[in-house]
């Protein structure tokens, strides 16, 4: 069976691609290695940091985004995906660069949500994921009421990622719980790990009491969709 080649624009962070491509191959049919996609990664993590861009006007990460794309594009990608939530601000930057294809892991998730009829969602971020609206304005265009931890527990976000990506999986895990009980309070009837640090900060959640939407795992699924 032909089969795509998956470009993937990754560093944002390291670990969060790792799991991304780990995502791909379980979600691929194969039962030997040469039924599996060839996947080229280019895992830079020398791009400039969103965050600081969005919220401090720092180096804009658009233009090195763009030329990797091009570059993923030039060795013989076919589709591209770009396992960061906040990195989606700059999507149009890298869809222009190339010819070929990007699938949008905002647009994957929302579609989800519609078809599993959620009507109110919680979305646990990067602040930048929020100031830009990325899954609000889409969201709320699906008619899907957001629902957002308040500023104490945004921050307890925030240090959850970053504590993931020093490697500090005690620190990173130690808010699970509380943030899932905000979120459940504030009538949320599921939640979105909306940044790519986050489904592996939340590893195990086979006991909480609402449904998680993984938006990498519903991107591996729809670059899977994509390549086949």
């Amino acid at each position: 069976m032909p089969r795509k080649t998956v470009g993937i624009i990754g560093g944002m962070g390291p670990e969060a691609t790792v799991d991304f491509m780990a995502k791909v191959i379980k979600k691929t049919p194969a039962q030997i290695d040469q039924q599996h996609l060839h996947m080229l990664v280019d895992n830079n993590p020398q791009i400039p940091n969103r965050l600081d861009a969005i919220l401090n006007n720092g180096q804009t990460p658009g233009p090195i985004l763009a030329q990797i794309a091009l570059q993923l594009e030039k060795w013989g990608a076919d589709i591209l995906a770009m396992p960061c939530n906040t990195a989606h601000y700059y999507f149009s930057e890298v869809e222009r660069a190339v010819q070929i294809p990007v699938l949008s892991i905002i647009d994957e998730t929302i579609k989800v949500l519609k078809e599993k009829n959620v009507n109110s969602v919680g979305l646990l971020a990067s602040a930048g994921t929020l100031k830009t609206r990325l899954y609000h304005n889409k969201l709320e265009a699906a008619n899907i009421k957001v629902v957002i931890p308040s500023e104490a527990y945004q921050e307890k976000v925030t240090q959850s990622i970053y504590a993931l990506k020093r490697g500090d999986y005690l620190k990173a895990r130690m808010f699970n719980q509380e943030l899932v009980d905000h979120i459940v309070g504030k009538n949320a009837e599921a939640v979105i790990l909306g940044c790519t640090e986050l489904p592996i900060v939340f590893n195990d959640r086979d006991e909480d009491n609402i449904t998680f939407y993984d938006p990498t795992e519903i991107l591996a699924e729809a670059v899977v969709r994509e390549a086949f």
